[in-house]
């Protein structure tokens, strides 16, 4: 996936502009007991360039506006600074880190982003699929190839200067696999159906994949490594304590709106279906009229009529979900998995959807992969969609992973962009 390389290079540039940083700070006569700060500086400085889009490095140059928006992050925190030791040497110091920060980032994006030609192998559904999967392929031109996987291969991809060949089936015939081996060793990147869908999209295809598949695709660590589990516990429960800590007077106040807004309770409890299908009760803060499932279980819409005006607050930005850190502390759920369906639904879904359950192999979270990388819909299709980015989820956990979520999630906070 994406993600990975983009992480690996955001590390990579943070160490090169935190080492100018630093020896900055060494270098110029501003005195030590502000090592602290310069640390809290450097800390916002490049969170919130993470949450603007400052640091992404899957796109070509620089995007418009990014250095003015680069420049007033930098300059609105030295500002502060400067207001608070009053130390001029701030302004040169801001001016070098800066400059630094531009034509880093700048050298890393010409260095490292990925240019050519791509061609898909293959017919039906599969290969529209890839089709639709490399309008975000950022730096390929896509080329078609129509004919089938025999000896025109080779000339085809010569021709046009093919870089990367996608395999738009999953099954192929002794000549076609020849024809293909060819390609490989010719120089030309191949790619498998799965690992572009995963590489690319981060989904998995629940449509094609089978137990065959499952028992033999690497990965689905966390339903074995208890070494695993365990740190990821350990990770929720700290983290349920310090945001419990610092939004109690967020819930308190949320608490208090709830009952004024509307006639009924503050909290409303339901009941979802966990890991292991085990159901317990999920708390949220009370978004919708008391007698908003009057005429059965609905599954909520956008703009839906049920939700108060200040419900509706509550869940863009995802306020109403602070109550579940308390089934976080009980073990119920983690802060990030697939997040828990009723069993009034799940049993509708398993019947059209394949591998429908296998999202309850792992603890249902606060917020997921799902919820990062598709817009919120509230129908059968949609639920398809959610699990194919579930299913990856499941398959590639790791620590590495639930931060990128975390992050993402952070930053669908703090623009309202939740439902």
């Amino acid at each position: 996936m994406e993600y990975r390389k983009d992480s690996n290079l955001k590390i990579v540039y943070i160490l090169l502009t935190g080492s100018v940083y630093l020896a900055s700070n060494y270098l110029m006569p501003i005195g030590k007991e502000m090592n602290i700060i310069s640390g809290i500086v450097f800390f916002l400085i490049n969170l919130s360039l993470y949450i603007t889009g400052g640091m992404q490095f899957h796109i070509p140059k620089y995007k418009k506006g990014e250095i003015f928006m680069c420049s007033a992050i930098n300059i609105v925190f030295f500002f502060l600074w400067f207001i608070y030791s009053w130390d001029f040497w701030l302004f040169p110091f801001l001016v070098i880190y800066l400059i630094t920060q531009i034509v880093i980032r700048g050298i890393m994006l010409k260095a490292t982003f990925k240019t050519g030609y791509v061609t898909v192998l293959g017919q039906g559904k599969t290969k529209a699929n890839i089709e639709a999967g490399l309008v975000i392929l950022e730096g390929y031109k896509y080329i078609p190839y129509e004919n089938e996987i025999d000896e025109r291969v080779s000339e085809f991809t010569k021709k046009n200067k093919i870089s990367l060949v996608v395999l738009g089936k999953t099954k192929f015939t002794k000549e076609e696999t020849k024809h293909l081996f060819d390609i490989r060793i010719s120089g030309v990147e191949v790619k498998n159906y799965y690992d572009f869908l995963q590489e690319v999209e981060g989904k998995i295809d629940v449509e094609t994949i089978d137990e065959k598949w499952i028992l033999n695709a690497y990965g689905f660590r966390l339903l074995y490594n208890n070494f695993e589990k365990q740190i990821k516990r350990a990770f929720d429960m700290i983290l349920a304590v310090i945001i419990g800590t610092i939004t109690a007077p967020i819930m308190v106040a949320a608490a208090i709106i709830v009952r004024l807004e509307s006639p009924g309770a503050i909290i409303y409890s339901q009941a979802r279906v966990g890991e292991n299908n085990v159901e317990f009760n999920v708390h949220k803060f009370r978004s919708m009229r008391a007698d908003a499932e009057k005429d059965g279980a609905k599954w909520a819409t956008v703009n839906d009529p049920r939700v108060t005006k200040f419900g509706n607050f509550m869940r863009k930005t995802r306020i109403d979900e602070l109550p579940q850190l308390w089934n976080v502390i009980k073990g119920e759920m983690s802060f990030i998995g697939p997040r828990p369906e009723r069993m009034v639904f799940i049993k509708e879904l398993e019947k059209v959807i394949p591998y429908y359950n296998l999202r309850h192999l792992v603890k249902p979270g606060l917020t997921g992969w799902a919820q990062v990388m598709y817009p919120y819909g509230a129908s059968i299709e949609d639920a398809r969609h959610k699990l194919e980015y579930d299913l990856y989820y499941v398959k590639n956990q790791n620590l590495h992973l639930d931060m990128v979520i975390m992050f993402r999630t952070l930053k669908t906070v703090l623009f309202g962009k939740g439902r």
